[in-house]
């Protein structure tokens, strides 16, 4: 049993790609930043040299009791596929949940008219 099992760890030892970190390319950062203050409003991004871009802004939103409050960010990223197609998704992201929007993601449809008309008919539903 236990030559067994030997054999099968020194066969998926042998199995694994042995060059796989040398396959991939040294990604150098270009630029970063990140500043924040005391109240918990931050700012961040980084540029990378294989087209990957991110920023950030975050303010921080108090509650009405302490320790309690929110978060709401606004930001966009950058990245190229790897067919080489270069994508952007700008987003927002608080109370309302995360809001992307980009040229390559589909847009919700439109609201049904009769799903309106029920909205505001009985808004303590909604």
């Amino acid at each position: 049993m236990k030559l067994a099992i030997f054999v099968c760890l020194v066969a998926a030892v042998a199995a694994a790609p042995q060059d796989y970190y040398q396959q991939q390319p040294e990604i150098r950062l270009l630029s970063y930043r990140f500043n924040s203050d005391d109240k918990g409003n931050y700012e961040y991004g980084y540029e990378q040299d294989n087209g990957q871009r991110v920023e950030e802004v975050g303010k921080s939103i108090p509650g009405y009791e302490p320790e309690t409050g929110s978060i709401s960010k606004v930001g966009s990223f950058e990245f190229v596929s790897p067919e080489g197609q270069q994508f952007r998704v700008d987003y927002t992201s608080g109370e309302e949940g995360f809001l992307p929007s980009g040229a390559h993601l589909p847009v919700a449809p439109a609201q049904l008219p009769e799903y309106q008309a029920h909205q505001q008919q009985f808004p303590e539903l909604y």
